[in-house]
């Protein structure tokens, strides 16, 4: 059912170093059971009308997502941007359309 687990930022912590530069700390919701699936032609064309891309869909179960904006994926480390989230089929599983950042800075 599962295929891999993803984590999702929950609190982010601002703190100041001692020369006043701010420095942004997150906490995270880890290991997050999620189904990474194909995505669809429907989907990049959907993608394709509102001006980004699709790279990855990723399911996860309903009660996990909170409004997130971000996910990473913790087999490799890759962040996602969410960019659009659907039920699938009035069901318990929430679909994240995600697009792959082309840089790992959080």
């Amino acid at each position: 059912m599962w295929n891999k687990s993803i984590s999702l930022p929950i609190k982010k912590k601002e703190t100041q170093d001692g020369a006043g530069f701010s420095d942004a700390k997150y906490e995270f919701l880890r290991g997050i059971p999620a189904d990474f699936t194909d995505v669809t032609r429907n989907d990049e064309i959907l993608a394709a009308q509102k001006g980004y891309t699709i790279n990855q869909n990723v399911e996860i179960m309903a009660c996990n997502y909170s409004g997130q904006r971000w996910l990473i994926d913790e087999t490799d480390g890759q962040i996602f941007d969410i960019k659009r989230t659907y039920r699938k089929n009035k069901g318990m599983r929430l679909v994240l359309s995600c697009e792959r950042r082309e840089t790992n800075g959080i």
